[in-house]
């Protein structure tokens, strides 16, 4: 076992203290390491279920997924029936629209899910505030999601960046990437 030296939920709080925001190339460094290693939990039918940044770990300025006792070995393309696992702000629409109905059990893509819930962390990263992921919360139109994005996030980086945040934050899970589209895509865009 490797030693953490902070998890991100730490790192991010810090630097909201500081008014320190990540540069887009340092996000992008992180997406990308846990993208990949997402995208490899998926290509062994491997989903998470409960992404938030307390369950990502620096160690030696490498993030890294831990906390997998919400995770779940499953032989399909992601799309299953399950209980509903993961911590409330982070979930995918899906998710929690059947919490707050009080559902027991649903069909969805759990992959999908987990992309949403990895740019929730991202978008708190991006803005340094809790604020950011409440207001996205309950909407339920990409117009609104794409309003409160550039409200956040126009300023202080690209078009492009807050595009690739924008397709993790589809409210519609059948127009969401799962982990290995986004890998793809995000490889041919930022190389």
């Amino acid at each position: 076992m490797e030693l953490a030296s902070i998890d991100w939920e730490s790192e991010i709080k810090k630097r909201s203290e500081k008014k320190k925001y990540y540069t887009e190339g340092e996000l992008i460094l992180i997406m990308d390491q846990l993208i990949e290693s997402f995208s490899l939990l998926q290509k062994n039918n491997i989903t998470h279920r409960d992404i938030k940044p307390q369950n990502i770990l620096i160690v030696n300025n490498k993030y890294k997924v831990c906390d997998f006792g919400e995770a779940k070995i499953i032989q399909t393309q992601g799309v299953i029936q399950q209980s509903i696992r993961g911590t409330e702000l982070y979930m995918s629409p899906i998710l929690f629209k059947a919490l707050n109905r009080r559902q027991k059990n649903i069909v969805h893509n759990t992959y999908k899910s987990d992309v949403f819930s990895l740019g929730m962390c991202i978008l708190l990263a991006a803005t340094l505030t809790y604020q950011s992921l409440y207001d996205i919360r309950d909407l339920d139109n990409m117009e609104s999601v794409k309003n409160i994005l550039v409200k956040y996030l126009i300023v202080k980086y690209s078009y492009n960046f807050v595009g690739t945040l924008l397709k993790m934050l589809e409210i519609n899970e059948d127009l969401r990437p799962d982990f290995i589209q986004l890998e793809n895509n995000f490889r041919n865009f930022y190389g």
